[in-house]
């Protein structure tokens, strides 16, 4: 396992990467879930790793759906499972050097 820890240069040049991509165009950029329901998932017992799946939810837009992971590399759907997170485009953050 690594840290996941990037410079905010190599973010800017991904998340740009994503967002000019011709392909990718008129799609979710960015999502945001609440900050104590990441708490409860990360706090759920045997817990090691979060994992995100991309998904297309109730109104056919790209978003994310996110869970746990424990020792074994298996996804924890027993717990919680979070998603119905802020868009962005709709919900974007104003001043971020990411967007």
């Amino acid at each position: 396992m690594t840290n996941n820890i990037i410079t905010l240069n190599q973010a800017e040049i991904e998340t740009h990467s994503f967002q000019n991509s011709q392909q990718f165009q008129g799609l979710t950029k960015s999502c945001a879930i609440n900050k104590n329901a990441y708490n409860q998932l990360i706090s759920q017992p045997g817990v090691v790793e979060i994992r995100t799946y991309f998904c297309l939810n109730s109104n056919n837009v790209l978003s994310i759906i996110v869970v746990g992971v424990d020792i074994n590399g298996n996804d924890m759907t027993d717990g919680i499972i979070l998603g119905d997170s802020t868009n962005c485009p709709h919900f974007c953050p104003p001043n971020s050097p990411l967007m």
